[in-house]
């Protein structure tokens, strides 16, 4: 290789960690470096994966609407206050996520008809009184910073937008009438959306050994994923029959640069044994075509995936390394109670995210 081309190579990689520093949050908290050990009961007790599809949800009755620009993109806020409510009705189930902006005072830095706490102030705290049916259920207490960079309102005024705080509302069965109010005199912009889906297709299971926990961020969602490595790989207890979506990032290091090749070695009863080439499919290993995961002792099948840094993700807590691209398979699980162990095989000095879903009905398999 010419000085040419290695200086191009180290400008790459200088330019995506670069890019991590960039876009990573700034809070910081240490790798969870452990073992867990829980029942099969509770591995399969999984949270709920709603779906990363939400529609946009109009409020009903009058109301008041303001223009906000965020990163160059002008996007239609509804507001509240203590005396003029935010009202929408829902049908449930379903889940509802309301993205929230303290109207903060320029002049002084407090909410906007309050003007209470002094100028330079890092946080301003406000509440969010959640009524359903006409009846109280729920009063929140956000934080929010006293201005959000990059976000400003169309029209003159002496107020500035808050950073987006969240709340998220789980709706029963049945049409309900929901209802925001602020507490005091705060004014609050909100966006409202509802799940794309009311019952999601698939939920996530956790693993009953993997060797640390990483938090990767994409765009407003937090994701999290199991680390496996050579030397410590993630053990995965499920109960069949069911099919077991297997969601994997390769984690890229300074030294990593465009397309890399990593092996997955996957090892539980099913007698089949191989390399199954990703390149060819969707994801990695076709289940169309092998039996998937039986009874007794099996040879390690061996998964081969290919992938670049990902544009779009990156770790919550580390700058050291880049996720990679999204790459999944199935992996078919017959009836039973399964244990499967899955290693990083190549790179051997590697990482590799891990993430797991089943369908939702398959929850309550026993054994």
């Amino acid at each position: 290789m010419d000085a040419h081309s290695l200086d191009a190579s180290g400008g790459l990689r200088d330019r995506e960690m670069e890019r991590l520093r960039n876009m990573r949050t700034t809070s910081r908290f240490g790798v969870v470096r452990c073992v867990v050990m829980v029942s099969v009961a509770v591995a399969l007790a999984a949270t709920i994966s709603w779906a990363a599809d939400w529609r946009s949800l109009s409020p009903t009755g009058n109301v008041s609407s303001t223009r906000i620009t965020v990163e160059s993109r002008a996007l239609t806020y509804y507001r509240f206050d203590s005396g003029n409510a935010l009202r929408f009705v829902v049908e449930g189930p379903s889940r509802v996520k309301i993205l929230t902006r303290l109207s903060v005072s320029n002049s002084l830095g407090g909410p906007g008809k309050d003007n209470s706490v002094p100028a330079g102030a890092s946080t301003v705290a406000y509440a969010v009184e959640i009524h359903r049916d006409g009846a109280l259920i729920d009063t929140r207490e956000l934080a929010t910073e006293s201005a959000a960079p990059g976000a400003y309102y169309i029209a003159l005024t002496p107020f500035t937008p808050g950073k987006i705080r969240r709340i998220y509302i789980d709706v029963p069965t049945g049409t309900h009438s929901y209802s925001l109010k602020a507490v005091g005199r705060a004014m609050v912009d909100a966006r409202i959306f509802e799940s794309g889906s009311r019952a999601p297709k698939r939920i996530s299971i956790a693993p009953r050994e993997y060797g640390a926990v990483e938090t990767l961020l994409h765009r407003e969602k937090e994701l999290t994923y199991y680390i496996a490595s050579g030397s410590s790989p993630v053990v995965l207890d499920v109960v069949g029959p069911t099919t077991v979506k297997v969601n994997t990032r390769l984690f890229f290091s300074a030294s990593m640069f465009g397309e890399q090749v990593y092996m997955l070695g996957v090892r539980d009863g099913s007698g089949d044994s191989g390399v199954r080439d990703g390149s060819r499919h969707s994801g990695v290993g076709d289940g169309s075509r092998h039996s998937g995961v039986g009874s007794g002792e099996s040879e390690e099948i061996v998964y081969r995936l290919e992938s670049q840094a990902s544009q779009t993700v990156v770790c919550r807590d580390r700058e050291d390394v880049l996720p990679g691209a999204l790459r999944s398979f199935e992996l078919p699980v017959e009836p039973g109670l399964h244990t499967i162990t899955l290693r990083l095989l190549e790179p051997d000095d590697g990482e590799l995210a891990l993430k797991f879903y089943i369908p939702r009905g398959d929850v309550a398999n026993e054994p």
